[in-house]
Order: C-alpha cells, then structure tokens, then sequence
C-alpha cells in the first residue's frame, strides 16, 4: 500500500469545487471512499494523517475534490 499524504489548501469559496466532509462529529466516517477495484493508494489528511480515501486507483478519484479532515478540520486535496 502506498500512502500518499494530501496537500493542506484553505476552503474552497462558493460551490467551485465538490468537497467531501461531514456534519456530524459523532460519527466520523473512516474513509470517505474506500475503492473498488483494489487499488493500492491510500489518501491521508496533510495535517492529521487521518485516512481519508482507502485502497483506490487514481481513477477512482476525482481531479479537483476537496476532503475536509473531520478530525482536524483542514481541507485537503488530492
């Protein structure tokens, strides 16, 4: 497995970017995605290191999403 550790940004403005986070601290999701095919990267958050995407193929990932730690609170991109 290779984990790959995601750049920190600050939040996106407006509806520019789709943005992959949670609303309810309770329940934190462990990942966001998890793939489908088997893929060998795993996503982590650039501050935290909280897994955010678990064994996907870089297709599996959209080019511009945004994960919002729900750990820490930093928003991440891949």
């Amino acid at each position: 497995m290779v984990e790959i550790r995601c750049r920190i940004i600050a939040e996106p403005q407006g509806e520019t970017r789709p943005i992959y986070k949670t609303d309810d601290k309770s329940s934190i999701p462990e990942p966001f995605i998890r793939g489908k095919f088997g893929g060998e990267l795993d996503y982590v958050c650039g501050n935290c290191v909280y897994l955010l995407a678990q064994n996907v193929s870089r297709d599996e990932i959209p080019i511009d999403v945004v994960f919002q730690c729900p750990r820490c609170g930093y928003f991440n991109e891949v």
